[in-house]
């Protein structure tokens, strides 16, 4: 096992030790484990729906993607996201991958979800009309986001079933090459949250590299963020903001940069960490710096994308 998944695995194990406590007490919401057959295969994930949520009321969804070697349960965790739909009113997904990759368009020979063909954009779609289907979840209010490979998956959905999602978030997942051939049928509200010294998915992008092997190719931040530009019709215009540094000692300062677009609600957003490593900001708990660099403390990237979510619905 190499050092990574070493240390993926002993992060998951404590987290789920971690969650032990909380089970057992009727008045709080619960992730619930639940299976769903997409062909002839059996695919998990966790829901999340909160406590007085009503019985044919439809909610907003928001799917939440883990990255490479995590899982759903890992994701629920340490994004927070239960947290705020509790407050919020919304149902969170947490869908587990097929191995340890999303197939999220890169030509990576040892994904095996890559090599197999699997097809997770009909994953997660099919879990959407089954939900929509039951109205649980208000079709027009339909939100991706992910980490890493899971922010990249994000994409490839948003793209793929563009009529479906109302807008899209990464944190620290770069637009696959060969994905970037490929445009969504409509404009879509875009968000990109990504550290300046992310060392597993580089700000500048190129060939992903893991333990010496090619993992495929992605596109830098600014290409990425471009690609989003100039779907939703907007200029290379920015204004920048640099967001409030709340806490010094994390090393880091974020700057929001917002493109100019003429209909805000195509809008889209970059979020750059200066300092910030392959970490998802504000979470509770983390890998060591030693091994995903530094992580922000300034800002909630959970709460980030929730607000930014919860400005866009589908027409």
């Amino acid at each position: 096992m190499g050092r990574y998944n070493y240390i993926m695995a002993v992060f998951t194990a404590i987290l789920v030790i971690m969650q032990l406590p909380l089970h057992g007490y009727p008045e709080k919401a619960e992730c619930v484990r639940k299976t769903i057959m997409v062909g002839a295969t059996s695919r998990s994930y966790l829901a999340y729906r909160p406590v007085g949520a009503v019985a044919g009321k439809p909610l907003p969804l928001v799917i939440v993607l883990h990255g490479m070697n995590g899982n759903g349960l890992v994701m629920s965790m340490f994004s927070g996201f239960n947290e705020l739909a509790e407050k919020n009113s919304f149902i969170v997904l947490y869908p587990d991958a097929y191995g340890p990759l999303w197939n999220d368009g890169r030509v990576d020979m040892d994904s095996i979800s890559f090599r197999t063909g699997v097809d997770d954009v009909q994953f997660i779609m099919q879990l959407v009309d089954s939900m929509v289907a039951a109205s649980e979840v208000d079709p027009k209010r339909v939100y991706v986001t992910g980490f890493s490979n899971g922010g990249m998956m994000a994409m490839r959905i948003a793209i793929a079933a563009s009529d479906r999602i109302a807008a899209v978030a990464s944190v620290a997942g770069l637009m696959p090459k060969h994905l970037s051939l490929v445009r969504p049928g409509r404009m879509m509200p875009f968000l990109l949250i990504h550290g300046t010294e992310d060392r597993t998915v580089p700000w500048g992008g190129g060939v992903l590299m893991r333990e010496k092997r090619k993992r495929g190719e992605v596109l830098s931040v600014l290409d990425t963020v471009s690609c989003w530009v100039r779907n939703n019709g907007c200029t290379s215009q920015v204004s920048v903001k640099i967001l409030p540094n709340r806490e010094t000692s994390d090393r880091t300062v974020s700057f929001l940069v917002a493109y100019g677009c003429p209909d805000p609600d195509n809008e889209v957003l970059l979020v750059s960490i200066q300092g910030g490593g392959h970490t998802w900001p504000g979470a509770e708990k983390c890998l060591p710096e030693k091994n995903a660099g530094r992580i922000s403390r300034d800002f909630n990237a959970s709460r980030f994308i929730w607000d930014f979510f919860s400005r866009h619905r589908l027409p």
